[in-house]
Parts: C-alpha cells; sequence; structure tokens
C-alpha cells in the first residue's frame, strides 16, 4: 500500500522505510591524507551505502589526482546519522582495498558478548 499524505497524493520515499525523500538521511565522512601537502583533507557525501561514497569519492578529481595522476592513499570513512553521531567508522588501506569494519554496531554487540561470556566463566 502506497503512503499519501493529506491531500492524497503520494509520498515519494526512501524504499520502504517511510522516510520522505526530502529529509536529511546523514551521511559519510572520508578522511584521506593529501599527497603534495601531506596534510589531512575531510570529503563529506550523502549517499546511500558506505561502497558508493568511496566510489563517488574517487570520481571527483580534487580528491582522486594528484599532478594528473591518481594517488595512493589510507582512507577512514565515518557513517554519520541525522544528528551529527558517528554510527560506524571503516579503514581502507588504499582507494580500492578492502574495508574493514573498526567501530559500529557489530564491534560493539561483539565486545558486549564477549564481556558477559567472561563475567559467566567467573
Amino acid at each position: 500500500m502506497m503512503k499519501v499524505d493529506l491531500n492524497g497524493t503520494p509520498i515519494r520515499s526512501y524504499g520502504n522505510t517511510g522516510t520522505p525523500i526530502t529529509m536529511n538521511m546523514g551521511g559519510f565522512e572520508i578522511l584521506y591524507r593529501e599527497p603534495i601537502c601531506g596534510g589531512n583533507r575531510r570529503s563529506f557525501h550523502v549517499t546511500d551505502t558506505m561502497l558508493n561514497a568511496v566510489a563517488e569519492f574517487n570520481t571527483l578529481e580534487h580528491t582522486s589526482m594528484s599532478e594528473g595522476k591518481p594517488f595512493a592513499t589510507p582512507l577512514t570513512i565515518t557513517r554519520h546519522d541525522v544528528f551529527g553521531n558517528a554510527t560506524h567508522r571503516w579503514n581502507m588501506d588504499g582507494r580500492y582495498s578492502v574495508p574493514r569494519l573498526v567501530g559500529g554496531t557489530s564491534t560493539e554487540r561483539r565486545s558486549r558478548n564477549r564481556y558477559n561470556r567472561n563475567r559467566r566463566r567467573a
């Protein structure tokens, strides 16, 4: 069943979440090192998945090219929700490597389970 507003017009939403398209859904902050000056840089992407944010990061000229050549840089990707809270964090050794989850929901659950298991043994 399609959701409608008070006037009877269909509401456009993100999939089956019911969130209107006009509502901010958060985004991904990508931290990387600039090769010439060596300074830290920040890039923010509002996409649906982390891999789409990295793909968008790789296509932008100012984040992927240095003196006309692509540069290798380690990436730290942080997911921010609508309120600005960091919910997940991934590290990548290079722009095309496999992302590793280093902070977020599944790591919190894993440490909580380990704590409960060790507490029961004592």
